[in-house]
């Protein structure tokens, strides 16, 4: 990984405080986060160590369901003990081996705008990145930071493309299949979950609105979102055959989000 491009690493705001329902069975209350990969290692720590891999070290985590737990873990990898972390309303803190995690509990059903504005008062004034907990990819980040200060706006994402999670067919008048492609590559976009935003985002959030499906459309018909296209890796923990997929890939290739640019 090459180091994130300024003098000044921003912060870095992950979202992983939702109940992740599409992944969990009925009897199962692990946070999503937590399960661990085939090194037993658990996800949210492979997403840590991909952005510690830049050379950034200040993390605001986002949490809600399972917030506890993900706090446990985290003061365990980082050998911190409970009498050595910083609290107020609504939030930990705490500082090893150069990397300060700050942990906001806005409770399971919090939306992701008012996570953000829970936030706020731990991310600055600066830019910052955004993100996922259960997300991993092999993407440069400095690309996503040149971009964003080349275009100015308010929200730069990275887009790329997935594969069809099925055979497609093409097919004439007839219905005689003229042609069968399994799981295609689709020539869609799709937003990848890697954002670097500007403060003035702050300025168009409310608690009671959606990000995805009204902040981002509004900031799109605004001209203040660009984007900048990621070809490579990039692994969704959406569902459980998600995380078997990764395992098959690991038990091949490693730890691919964690190789050089």
């Amino acid at each position: 990984m090459s180091a994130f491009p300024g003098t000044a690493p921003p912060p870095v705001v992950l979202l992983c405080g939702g109940l992740g329902l599409r992944q969990r069975a009925d009897d199962d209350d692990v946070p999503k986060p937590l399960r661990p990969l085939p090194d037993g290692r658990a996800l949210l720590l492979h997403v840590l160590d991909y952005y510690r891999a830049f050379g950034l070290t200040d993390f605001v985590l986002c949490v809600g369901y399972g917030a506890e737990a993900v706090e446990d873990l985290l003061l365990h990898e980082f050998r911190v003990r409970s009498h050595d972390v910083r609290a107020g309303a609504g939030w930990h803190r705490f500082e090893a081996g150069g990397t300060r995690v700050t942990l906001v509990d806005g409770g399971p059903w919090a939306g992701k705008c008012l996570r953000l504005l829970q936030a706020r008062e731990h991310i600055g004034d600066g830019p910052f990145l955004l993100g996922y907990g259960d997300v991993l990819s092999d993407f440069d980040l400095g690309a996503l930071a040149r971009r964003h200060r080349a275009a100015g706006g308010l929200l730069t994402l990275t887009a790329t493309r997935v594969r069809s999670r099925y055979g497609e067919l093409s097919v004439d008048a007839t219905m005689a299949v003229t042609g069968f492609e399994e799981k295609p590559l689709q020539p869609a976009l799709i937003s990848a979950g890697y954002f670097m935003c500007a403060p003035g985002l702050f300025d168009v959030l409310s608690p009671d609105i959606d990000l995805e499906q009204q902040v981002i459309p509004l900031l799109v018909a605004r001209g203040a979102v660009h984007a900048v296209l990621h070809d490579g890796l990039w692994l969704p923990f959406d569902t459980y055959k998600d995380f078997i997929d990764v395992e098959t890939l690991i038990h091949q290739k490693g730890c691919p989000w964690l190789q050089p640019i």
